[in-house]
Protein backbone atom coordinates (compact mmCIF):
# COMPACT_ATOMS: atom_id res chain seq x y z
CA UNK A 1 0.00 0.00 0.00
CA UNK A 2 1.83 2.79 -1.13
CA UNK A 3 1.83 5.68 1.85
CA UNK A 4 1.86 9.32 0.51
CA UNK A 5 -1.45 10.81 0.57
CA UNK A 6 -3.28 12.39 -2.60
CA UNK A 7 -5.19 15.48 -2.10
CA UNK A 8 -8.43 15.51 -1.32
CA UNK A 9 -10.82 16.69 -4.61
CA UNK A 10 -14.54 17.09 -5.10
CA UNK A 11 -13.94 20.27 -7.05
CA UNK A 12 -16.11 18.64 -10.02
CA UNK A 13 -19.15 18.73 -7.95
CA UNK A 14 -18.99 22.88 -7.60
CA UNK A 15 -18.04 23.06 -11.39
CA UNK A 16 -20.74 20.70 -12.48
CA UNK A 17 -23.46 21.44 -9.74
CA UNK A 18 -26.83 18.85 -10.41
CA UNK A 19 -29.94 20.09 -12.54
CA UNK A 20 -32.15 20.91 -10.47
CA UNK A 21 -35.24 18.44 -10.23
CA UNK A 22 -38.72 18.77 -8.56
CA UNK A 23 -42.29 17.42 -9.15
CA UNK A 24 -44.29 19.35 -12.15
CA UNK A 25 -47.39 21.26 -10.80
CA UNK A 26 -50.25 22.21 -12.56
CA UNK A 27 -51.26 25.97 -12.00
CA UNK A 28 -54.82 26.87 -11.17
CA UNK A 29 -55.45 29.49 -13.48
CA UNK A 30 -57.79 28.81 -16.52
CA UNK A 31 -55.32 31.10 -18.31
CA UNK A 32 -52.66 28.61 -18.48
CA UNK A 33 -52.70 25.40 -21.15
CA UNK A 34 -52.17 22.44 -19.03
CA UNK A 35 -48.26 21.35 -18.63
CA UNK A 36 -46.88 18.19 -19.96
CA UNK A 37 -44.78 16.31 -17.73
CA UNK A 38 -41.54 16.78 -17.14
CA UNK A 39 -39.55 14.99 -19.64
CA UNK A 40 -35.80 15.28 -21.48
CA UNK A 41 -37.47 16.89 -23.96
CA UNK A 42 -37.42 20.41 -24.85
CA UNK A 43 -40.06 23.10 -23.48
CA UNK A 44 -42.74 24.69 -25.86
CA UNK A 45 -42.16 27.83 -27.48
CA UNK A 46 -38.42 28.04 -27.90
CA UNK A 47 -39.28 29.54 -31.37
CA UNK A 48 -41.18 32.49 -29.61
CA UNK A 49 -38.81 32.67 -26.86
CA UNK A 50 -35.94 33.35 -28.80
CA UNK A 51 -38.20 35.56 -31.16
CA UNK A 52 -38.99 37.47 -27.77
CA UNK A 53 -36.04 38.28 -26.84
CA UNK A 54 -35.03 39.72 -30.34
CA UNK A 55 -38.11 41.83 -30.58
CA UNK A 56 -37.66 43.14 -26.68
CA UNK A 57 -34.33 44.23 -27.97
CA UNK A 58 -35.25 45.94 -31.58
CA UNK A 59 -38.01 48.36 -29.29
CA UNK A 60 -35.23 49.58 -27.38
CA UNK A 61 -34.03 53.05 -27.96
CA UNK A 62 -34.52 54.95 -31.33
CA UNK A 63 -37.27 53.44 -33.69
CA UNK A 64 -36.56 54.51 -37.34
CA UNK A 65 -38.10 52.47 -40.82
CA UNK A 66 -35.06 50.64 -41.04
CA UNK A 67 -35.62 48.96 -37.71
CA UNK A 68 -39.21 48.94 -38.09
CA UNK A 69 -38.32 46.63 -41.23
CA UNK A 70 -36.35 44.61 -39.47
CA UNK A 71 -39.09 43.88 -36.80
CA UNK A 72 -41.66 42.87 -39.44
CA UNK A 73 -39.32 40.64 -40.70
CA UNK A 74 -38.54 38.77 -37.23
CA UNK A 75 -42.19 38.72 -36.86
CA UNK A 76 -43.21 37.02 -40.30
CA UNK A 77 -43.11 33.37 -39.22
CA UNK A 78 -45.32 33.69 -36.55
CA UNK A 79 -47.94 35.44 -38.14
CA UNK A 80 -51.23 33.44 -38.18
CA UNK A 81 -52.37 32.60 -41.78
CA UNK A 82 -55.72 34.93 -41.21
CA UNK A 83 -53.86 37.86 -40.20
CA UNK A 84 -53.22 40.56 -42.84
CA UNK A 85 -49.39 40.77 -44.13
CA UNK A 86 -48.50 44.19 -41.92
CA UNK A 87 -46.54 46.68 -43.58
CA UNK A 88 -44.16 49.13 -42.03
CA UNK A 89 -45.47 52.62 -41.23
CA UNK A 90 -42.72 54.72 -40.40
CA UNK A 91 -41.31 55.67 -43.44
CA UNK A 92 -44.48 58.73 -43.78
CA UNK A 93 -43.34 59.20 -39.94
CA UNK A 94 -39.81 60.22 -40.81
CA UNK A 95 -39.14 63.14 -37.84
CA UNK A 96 -42.30 62.37 -35.70
CA UNK A 97 -41.51 61.83 -31.84
CA UNK A 98 -40.22 58.13 -30.48
CA UNK A 99 -43.36 57.46 -28.96
CA UNK A 100 -45.58 58.35 -31.88
CA UNK A 101 -43.61 55.94 -33.98
CA UNK A 102 -43.44 52.84 -31.54
CA UNK A 103 -47.40 53.40 -31.35
CA UNK A 104 -47.42 52.96 -35.00
CA UNK A 105 -45.22 50.17 -35.58
CA UNK A 106 -46.96 48.41 -32.59
CA UNK A 107 -50.37 48.91 -33.91
CA UNK A 108 -49.77 46.27 -37.20
CA UNK A 109 -47.54 43.48 -34.82
CA UNK A 110 -49.82 44.03 -31.69
CA UNK A 111 -52.70 40.91 -32.71
CA UNK A 112 -48.95 38.81 -33.41
CA UNK A 113 -47.13 39.83 -30.35
CA UNK A 114 -50.57 38.67 -27.86
CA UNK A 115 -51.64 36.22 -29.49
CA UNK A 116 -48.84 33.79 -30.82
CA UNK A 117 -45.50 35.41 -28.64
CA UNK A 118 -46.65 35.76 -25.52
CA UNK A 119 -48.51 32.57 -25.15
CA UNK A 120 -45.58 30.99 -26.44
CA UNK A 121 -43.62 32.44 -23.96
CA UNK A 122 -45.57 31.47 -21.36
CA UNK A 123 -45.83 28.09 -21.78
CA UNK A 124 -42.20 28.04 -22.12
CA UNK A 125 -41.38 29.55 -19.21
CA UNK A 126 -43.71 27.09 -16.92
CA UNK A 127 -42.39 23.81 -18.81
CA UNK A 128 -38.93 25.41 -17.76
CA UNK A 129 -39.67 26.88 -14.16
CA UNK A 130 -42.81 24.66 -12.98
CA UNK A 131 -42.58 21.27 -14.66
CA UNK A 132 -38.55 21.23 -14.96
CA UNK A 133 -38.28 19.98 -18.72
CA UNK A 134 -34.41 21.06 -19.93
CA UNK A 135 -33.93 19.43 -23.02
CA UNK A 136 -31.25 21.23 -24.83
CA UNK A 137 -30.64 23.49 -22.19
CA UNK A 138 -27.29 24.73 -23.30
CA UNK A 139 -29.02 26.43 -26.61
CA UNK A 140 -32.26 27.88 -25.05
CA UNK A 141 -32.32 31.94 -24.05
CA UNK A 142 -31.78 32.71 -20.46
CA UNK A 143 -34.97 32.51 -18.12
CA UNK A 144 -34.08 35.31 -16.49
CA UNK A 145 -33.71 37.42 -19.64
CA UNK A 146 -36.55 36.09 -21.16
CA UNK A 147 -39.05 36.56 -18.65
CA UNK A 148 -37.82 40.57 -18.50
CA UNK A 149 -38.25 40.74 -22.38
CA UNK A 150 -41.90 39.25 -21.55
CA UNK A 151 -42.74 41.91 -18.93
CA UNK A 152 -40.79 44.69 -21.95
CA UNK A 153 -43.42 43.63 -24.48
CA UNK A 154 -46.47 43.93 -22.39
CA UNK A 155 -45.26 47.50 -20.91
CA UNK A 156 -45.02 48.58 -24.63
CA UNK A 157 -48.51 47.19 -25.21
CA UNK A 158 -49.56 49.23 -22.28
CA UNK A 159 -50.96 46.08 -20.68
CA UNK A 160 -51.55 44.24 -24.18
CA UNK A 161 -51.37 40.63 -23.09
CA UNK A 162 -51.11 40.70 -19.43
CA UNK A 163 -52.71 38.11 -18.69
CA UNK A 164 -50.23 35.88 -20.15
CA UNK A 165 -47.55 37.33 -17.85
CA UNK A 166 -49.79 36.61 -14.67
CA UNK A 167 -50.37 33.19 -16.14
CA UNK A 168 -46.05 32.53 -14.81
CA UNK A 169 -46.34 34.22 -11.85
CA UNK A 170 -49.32 32.43 -10.96
CA UNK A 171 -47.87 29.27 -11.62
CA UNK A 172 -44.45 30.06 -10.56
CA UNK A 173 -45.88 30.54 -7.02
CA UNK A 174 -48.24 27.54 -6.81
CA UNK A 175 -45.16 25.82 -8.00
CA UNK A 176 -43.14 27.05 -4.94
CA UNK A 177 -45.70 26.53 -2.24
CA UNK A 178 -46.43 23.22 -3.71
CA UNK A 179 -42.88 22.45 -3.45
CA UNK A 180 -42.19 23.74 -0.19
CA UNK A 181 -45.27 21.66 1.33
CA UNK A 182 -44.30 18.28 -0.08
CA UNK A 183 -40.30 18.73 1.22
CA UNK A 184 -41.09 19.58 4.39
CA UNK A 185 -43.63 17.13 5.11
CA UNK A 186 -41.08 14.49 3.87
CA UNK A 187 -39.71 12.90 7.31
CA UNK A 188 -37.80 9.62 6.01
CA UNK A 189 -34.59 9.43 7.34
CA UNK A 190 -31.55 11.31 5.43
CA UNK A 191 -30.19 9.14 2.77
CA UNK A 192 -26.94 9.49 0.20
CA UNK A 193 -28.36 12.52 -1.31
CA UNK A 194 -30.88 13.46 0.40
CA UNK A 195 -29.00 16.70 1.57
CA UNK A 196 -28.26 17.67 -2.30
CA UNK A 197 -31.84 16.98 -2.98
CA UNK A 198 -33.00 19.87 -0.72
CA UNK A 199 -30.26 22.19 -2.15
CA UNK A 200 -31.02 21.77 -5.52
CA UNK A 201 -34.60 22.66 -4.43
CA UNK A 202 -32.78 26.17 -2.65
CA UNK A 203 -31.06 26.69 -5.76
CA UNK A 204 -34.78 26.07 -7.94
CA UNK A 205 -35.81 28.79 -5.13
CA UNK A 206 -33.32 30.96 -6.74
CA UNK A 207 -34.07 31.31 -9.87
CA UNK A 208 -37.62 31.52 -9.00
CA UNK A 209 -37.02 34.45 -6.98
CA UNK A 210 -35.48 35.91 -9.88
CA UNK A 211 -37.98 35.28 -12.66
CA UNK A 212 -40.49 37.03 -10.35
CA UNK A 213 -38.59 39.99 -10.11
CA UNK A 214 -38.22 40.26 -13.72
CA UNK A 215 -41.44 39.34 -14.29
CA UNK A 216 -43.00 42.02 -11.32
CA UNK A 217 -44.26 39.94 -9.66
CA UNK A 218 -43.77 41.63 -6.32
CA UNK A 219 -46.91 39.56 -4.25
CA UNK A 220 -45.82 36.24 -5.44
CA UNK A 221 -41.71 37.28 -4.65
CA UNK A 222 -42.62 37.52 -1.19
CA UNK A 223 -44.61 34.32 -0.99
CA UNK A 224 -41.44 32.56 -2.70
CA UNK A 225 -39.02 34.19 -0.32
CA UNK A 226 -41.10 32.72 2.68
CA UNK A 227 -41.11 29.53 1.24
CA UNK A 228 -37.38 29.28 0.56
CA UNK A 229 -36.83 30.99 3.72
CA UNK A 230 -38.95 27.85 5.50
CA UNK A 231 -37.21 25.04 3.43
CA UNK A 232 -33.97 26.31 4.41
CA UNK A 233 -34.85 26.47 7.96
CA UNK A 234 -36.16 22.41 7.36
CA UNK A 235 -32.89 21.15 5.43
CA UNK A 236 -30.52 22.76 8.65
CA UNK A 237 -33.26 20.83 10.66
CA UNK A 238 -32.85 17.68 9.13
CA UNK A 239 -29.28 17.99 8.76
CA UNK A 240 -28.95 18.91 12.97
CA UNK A 241 -31.15 16.06 13.31
CA UNK A 242 -28.95 13.06 11.57
CA UNK A 243 -26.18 14.30 13.11
CA UNK A 244 -27.42 14.80 16.64
CA UNK A 245 -28.66 11.01 16.57
CA UNK A 246 -25.21 9.64 16.49
CA UNK A 247 -24.20 11.49 19.26
CA UNK A 248 -26.98 10.25 21.35
CA UNK A 249 -26.07 6.63 20.72
CA UNK A 250 -23.32 5.88 18.28
CA UNK A 251 -25.21 3.20 16.84
CA UNK A 252 -25.19 1.53 12.92
CA UNK A 253 -27.84 2.99 11.75
CA UNK A 254 -27.37 6.62 13.03
CA UNK A 255 -23.72 6.20 11.94
CA UNK A 256 -25.16 5.78 8.37
CA UNK A 257 -27.34 8.84 8.49
CA UNK A 258 -24.47 11.16 10.17
CA UNK A 259 -22.45 9.68 7.11
CA UNK A 260 -24.81 10.14 4.41
CA UNK A 261 -25.35 14.10 5.42
CA UNK A 262 -21.87 15.09 6.03
CA UNK A 263 -20.83 13.23 2.89
CA UNK A 264 -23.01 16.24 1.30
CA UNK A 265 -20.78 19.09 2.70
CA UNK A 266 -21.39 21.11 -0.48
CA UNK A 267 -25.15 20.79 -0.37
CA UNK A 268 -24.72 21.64 3.21
CA UNK A 269 -22.68 24.76 1.92
CA UNK A 270 -25.35 25.94 -0.08
CA UNK A 271 -28.04 25.53 2.33
CA UNK A 272 -26.11 27.50 5.02
CA UNK A 273 -25.77 29.97 2.18
CA UNK A 274 -29.02 30.47 1.96
CA UNK A 275 -30.50 30.52 5.57
CA UNK A 276 -27.40 33.28 6.27
CA UNK A 277 -28.69 34.90 2.99
CA UNK A 278 -32.21 35.21 4.51
CA UNK A 279 -30.64 36.56 7.69
CA UNK A 280 -29.10 39.19 5.93
CA UNK A 281 -32.44 39.80 4.25
CA UNK A 282 -34.53 39.46 7.48
CA UNK A 283 -36.05 42.37 9.67
CA UNK A 284 -37.09 40.04 12.73
CA UNK A 285 -36.08 41.52 15.75
CA UNK A 286 -34.28 39.76 18.08
CA UNK A 287 -33.88 40.46 22.02
CA UNK A 288 -33.30 38.19 25.24
CA UNK A 289 -36.05 35.81 25.29
CA UNK A 290 -36.72 36.50 21.23
CA UNK A 291 -34.23 34.71 19.07
CA UNK A 292 -35.58 35.01 14.79
CA UNK A 293 -36.10 31.49 13.63
CA UNK A 294 -33.28 31.70 11.00
CA UNK A 295 -30.78 32.20 13.41
CA UNK A 296 -32.13 29.58 16.00
CA UNK A 297 -31.31 26.94 12.73
CA UNK A 298 -28.05 27.89 12.30
CA UNK A 299 -26.84 28.17 15.87
CA UNK A 300 -28.47 24.56 16.09
CA UNK A 301 -27.10 23.37 13.43
CA UNK A 302 -23.73 24.68 14.32
CA UNK A 303 -24.00 23.42 18.50
CA UNK A 304 -24.81 19.79 16.54
CA UNK A 305 -21.44 19.82 14.80
CA UNK A 306 -19.65 20.74 17.82
CA UNK A 307 -21.11 18.05 19.95
CA UNK A 308 -20.17 15.57 17.07
CA UNK A 309 -16.61 16.92 16.71
CA UNK A 310 -16.31 15.83 20.21
CA UNK A 311 -17.96 12.10 19.88
CA UNK A 312 -15.74 11.92 16.81
CA UNK A 313 -12.25 13.04 18.77
CA UNK A 314 -13.69 10.59 21.60
CA UNK A 315 -13.75 7.68 19.25
CA UNK A 316 -10.94 8.04 16.75
CA UNK A 317 -8.43 9.48 19.48
CA UNK A 318 -8.90 5.89 21.68
CA UNK A 319 -8.42 4.19 17.95
CA UNK A 320 -5.45 6.57 17.73
CA UNK A 321 -3.41 5.54 20.46
CA UNK A 322 -3.87 1.79 19.11
CA UNK A 323 -7.24 1.22 20.75
CA UNK A 324 -9.53 -2.04 18.87
CA UNK A 325 -11.79 -0.04 16.06
CA UNK A 326 -12.66 -1.58 12.62
CA UNK A 327 -10.40 0.53 9.99
CA UNK A 328 -13.21 0.90 8.02
CA UNK A 329 -15.37 2.35 10.73
CA UNK A 330 -12.28 4.56 11.47
CA UNK A 331 -11.67 5.80 8.31
CA UNK A 332 -15.56 6.52 8.13
CA UNK A 333 -15.14 8.84 11.38
CA UNK A 334 -12.10 10.41 9.72
CA UNK A 335 -14.75 11.51 6.51
CA UNK A 336 -17.12 13.13 8.87
CA UNK A 337 -14.20 15.02 10.56
CA UNK A 338 -12.80 16.00 6.95
CA UNK A 339 -16.49 16.88 5.78
CA UNK A 340 -17.05 19.26 8.95
CA UNK A 341 -13.64 20.95 8.15
CA UNK A 342 -14.88 21.21 4.28
CA UNK A 343 -17.54 22.53 5.85
CA UNK A 344 -16.16 25.11 8.07
CA UNK A 345 -13.29 26.09 5.69
CA UNK A 346 -15.71 26.72 2.10
CA UNK A 347 -18.36 28.97 3.89
CA UNK A 348 -17.55 31.81 2.54
CA UNK A 349 -20.19 34.93 3.62
CA UNK A 350 -19.81 38.10 5.31
CA UNK A 351 -22.21 37.25 7.90
CA UNK A 352 -20.61 33.42 9.01
CA UNK A 353 -21.03 32.86 12.31
CA UNK A 354 -17.93 33.15 14.83
CA UNK A 355 -18.58 29.40 15.72
CA UNK A 356 -17.80 28.48 11.94
CA UNK A 357 -14.19 29.84 12.38
CA UNK A 358 -13.76 28.27 15.96
CA UNK A 359 -15.22 24.82 15.01
CA UNK A 360 -12.97 24.88 11.87
CA UNK A 361 -9.74 25.78 14.23
CA UNK A 362 -10.37 23.36 16.83
CA UNK A 363 -10.92 20.56 14.28
CA UNK A 364 -7.54 21.38 13.03
CA UNK A 365 -5.62 21.12 16.65
CA UNK A 366 -7.12 18.18 17.32
CA UNK A 367 -5.95 16.45 14.30
CA UNK A 368 -2.62 17.37 14.50
CA UNK A 369 -2.49 16.10 18.06
CA UNK A 370 -4.35 13.07 16.77
CA UNK A 371 -1.45 12.58 14.48
CA UNK A 372 1.27 13.48 16.82
CA UNK A 373 -0.23 11.08 19.53
CA UNK A 374 -0.40 8.17 16.79
CA UNK A 375 2.87 8.47 15.64
CA UNK A 376 4.37 8.68 19.20
CA UNK A 377 2.22 5.55 19.87
CA UNK A 378 3.69 3.50 16.58
CA UNK A 379 7.28 4.27 17.61
CA UNK A 380 6.35 2.84 20.91
CA UNK A 381 5.21 -0.02 19.99
CA UNK A 382 8.43 -0.70 17.64
CA UNK A 383 10.81 -0.15 20.58
CA UNK A 384 8.79 -2.05 23.16
CA UNK A 385 10.52 -5.42 24.61
CA UNK A 386 9.27 -7.40 23.15
CA UNK A 387 7.89 -5.18 19.77
CA UNK A 388 4.33 -5.17 19.22
CA UNK A 389 4.32 -6.04 15.31
CA UNK A 390 0.39 -6.70 15.70
CA UNK A 391 -0.29 -3.24 17.03
CA UNK A 392 2.65 -1.34 15.32
CA UNK A 393 1.05 -2.50 11.88
CA UNK A 394 -2.63 -1.13 13.48
CA UNK A 395 -1.36 2.35 14.04
CA UNK A 396 0.59 2.29 11.09
CA UNK A 397 -2.60 1.84 8.75
CA UNK A 398 -4.18 4.40 10.68
CA UNK A 399 -1.60 6.69 10.69
CA UNK A 400 -1.91 6.51 7.16
CA UNK A 401 -5.46 7.14 7.21
CA UNK A 402 -4.57 10.68 9.50
CA UNK A 403 -2.20 11.62 7.17
CA UNK A 404 -4.27 12.22 4.28
CA UNK A 405 -7.07 13.77 6.25
CA UNK A 406 -4.13 15.81 7.54
CA UNK A 407 -2.98 16.59 3.68
CA UNK A 408 -6.49 17.74 2.93
CA UNK A 409 -6.65 20.32 5.72
CA UNK A 410 -3.65 21.72 4.46
CA UNK A 411 -1.16 21.10 7.12
CA UNK A 412 1.43 19.88 5.64
CA UNK A 413 4.15 20.52 8.42
CA UNK A 414 1.68 17.68 10.24
CA UNK A 415 2.05 15.67 7.48
CA UNK A 416 5.72 15.25 7.10
CA UNK A 417 6.06 14.86 10.99
CA UNK A 418 4.04 11.59 10.62
CA UNK A 419 5.33 10.79 7.37
CA UNK A 420 8.77 10.43 8.97
CA UNK A 421 7.58 7.96 11.45
CA UNK A 422 5.56 6.44 9.08
CA UNK A 423 8.46 5.44 6.53
CA UNK A 424 10.72 4.33 9.67
CA UNK A 425 7.93 2.22 10.88
CA UNK A 426 7.00 0.74 7.58
CA UNK A 427 10.77 -0.05 7.36
CA UNK A 428 11.26 -1.94 10.24
CA UNK A 429 8.05 -3.76 9.69
CA UNK A 430 8.78 -5.03 5.48
CA UNK A 431 6.52 -3.13 4.58
CA UNK A 432 6.38 -0.84 1.32
CA UNK A 433 6.07 2.51 1.62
Amino acid sequence: MAFWPTKYDDSWRRRNPPVPTQAPVQPPSPDISPVPPATGSPPRGVAEARTTLRLAQLLRGTITPLRGDSVLELLEPHRPRLVPKPINPLPGLTGQPPGRMLDALLRPIGQIITDVLLPGVRDHLIDRLVAGRTGQEESLPGAVDLAEAMRTLVSRMRGGGKSHLQAVITAIEADARATADTLTRDRRPIDVGGIDRLARALLRFEVRRMALEALGGNSALQDVVYQSRRLARYSLRRATEAIEGFVADRGLKTLHASLATLAQADGLIVIALRNLDDQAETKEESGPFVEPADRKAMNDWLSAAWRLSDTLFDLVGKAAAGGELDDLLFAALLRQLRSLHHFCADLTHAGRPAAVDTLKQRLIDRCDALARLTGERLVEALLAKPADPVLARRLLARGRLLAQLLYDMNRDEAVEELALRIVVAAEALGEER
